[in-house]
């Protein structure tokens, strides 16, 4: 998909397992850019780009179709991307709640409305594969996140550590929105 934004030419697609390493690239740019002063600096200090690449070669083969990680380019440059997958809320039903897993825009490209059209993708794509609802989770201190979410429609669902979480000891808040 060819999108157009702020007169800049984005290409939106679906990953692919040799986007691994450039995925990480802004996975580890995005947290250590948005998440300092929110969470321990020892976590983002020990973070290793090697091991998250490994993680995300991993992460974009996966078995079950209804995981889906999309990616936007720019000129070759991979700046954003979101991944969904069957919701593991214990609350949830995960053939009809996605979760949407991963939402990072590179610091540099915030702000430009990619992130907008990554997200109408991923939950468009969600739909698709048959989920009817889909849920978030985002720190609880990251206003700027909270506030784009909530401009996009989705409605705080509850506040709690969530299980399985690497940031256990950061509060979390749940979104949660039905997908149109």
């Amino acid at each position: 998909i060819l999108i157009s934004i702020m007169d800049s030419d984005f290409q939106l697609r679906e990953a692919v397992t040799e986007d691994a390493q450039a995925i990480a690239r802004v996975n580890y740019s995005t947290w250590q850019h948005t998440y300092r002063g929110l969470i321990p600096d020892s976590d983002l200090n020990s973070m290793n780009l090697e091991l998250l690449a490994d993680g995300w070669k991993q992460n974009l083969s996966p078995r079950d179709p209804r995981i889906t990680t999309y990616v936007v380019l720019q000129g070759g440059l991979l700046v954003a991307y979101s991944r969904f997958y069957p919701s593991v809320d214990p609350d949830d039903d995960s053939d009809r709640v996605a979760t949407i897993g991963s939402m990072y825009v590179d610091p540099e490209f915030q702000r430009k409305g990619i992130g907008q059209k990554l997200m109408e993708t991923v939950l468009g794509s969600a739909k698709n594969h048959d989920f009817v609802e889909a849920t978030l989770h985002v720190l609880e201190a990251n206003e700027q996140a909270r506030k784009f979410y909530e401009r996009l429609g989705w409605e705080k669902d509850l506040v709690a550590e969530i299980e399985g979480s690497l940031l256990k000891s950061v509060p979390k808040v749940r979104y949660r929105r039905k997908l149109l």
